[in-house]
């Protein structure tokens, strides 16, 4: 079955957005790079009484120069990872056909994080490996990182919610320990939020289409909310305003979009 065209798909909402007089300017070349190219890798002070959720968000400066070096210990990283296969603190256990731990290389500088498994996912044992990991793979590579070596993928829980629901409270209570600890192990340079289920659970902030784009920050480590590849794919001009919290990123590491070809 021949794959989606995203790229003509973005161009004619583009051209609708024009007849509607919405703003359509953006460069077709980077267009191409982020959605069709070919893929080649907190602990949040209680808010003040009275303080609304977007007075809680500052807007901070991304990081001069490298972080101090840290490499998880990979038995420590594995144990981990047997620890969550054996969880049951929750009743997704009892419903999952497997854990889904995380992807990518531990010891990597850009960490992203997601919601949890869906049905392919839970297959297969691997984050945002169905239509929204297609995508997320080829944002990755327009920001000229590569998916398996250069990043590391986990999400809030590590089990699918039946139905492809969001995680309940509780189910993400249990599970946040774990992601915790995984990117107290990675201790990435930044870490992009995937959708509105990770600024709730690790921010305790709602509002993703008011906050993406702007820094939060996750015990030192800068945080890049923005939408979730799923919703983008629902929502295909919101990747214009994604394209921009992706390039925020790439602008803390020195990088810049690949030249068009």
């Amino acid at each position: 079955m021949r794959k989606p065209d995203i790229f003509d798909e973005i161009i004619q909402c583009l051209k609708t957005g024009a007849q509607t007089g919405a703003d359509t300017s953006m460069d077709e070349g980077i267009l191409r790079d982020l959605y069709a190219r070919p893929v080649r890798k907190a602990a949040v002070q209680p808010k003040p009484a009275g303080e609304t959720d977007a007075q809680s968000v500052r807007d901070i400066q991304p990081v001069q120069g490298p972080l101090p070096a840290y490499a998880p210990d990979i038995p420590e990283w594995e144990s981990l990872r047997t620890e969550c296969a054996s969880c049951s603190k929750c009743g997704l256990g009892k419903t999952r056909t497997n854990m889904v731990f995380a992807d990518g290389n531990p010891h990597a500088e850009l960490m992203f994080i997601g919601e949890g498994p869906g049905a392919d996912e839970d297959a297969s044992g691997v984050p945002f490996v169905g239509r929204a990991g297609q995508l997320l793979t080829r944002m990755i590579a327009a920001m000229t990182f590569d998916r398996a070596t250069e990043t590391c993928i986990a999400n809030i829980v590590k089990c699918r919610p039946p139905g492809n629901r969001n995680p309940a409270d509780d189910e993400a209570a249990a599970c946040m320990p774990y992601l915790k600890r995984q990117i107290a192990m990675v201790h990435p340079k930044v870490i992009v939020l995937l959708g509105a289920v990770p600024l709730l659970y690790l921010f305790n902030l709602k509002g993703i289409m008011r906050l993406r784009g702007h820094w939060l920050d996750y015990e030192g480590i800068p945080v890049m909310p923005t939408y979730h590849p799923a919703f983008l794919l629902r929502n295909p001009p919101a990747k214009k305003d994604a394209w921009a919290d992706l390039q925020a990123v790439m602008a803390v590491f020195g990088r810049k979009p690949a030249p068009r070809r």
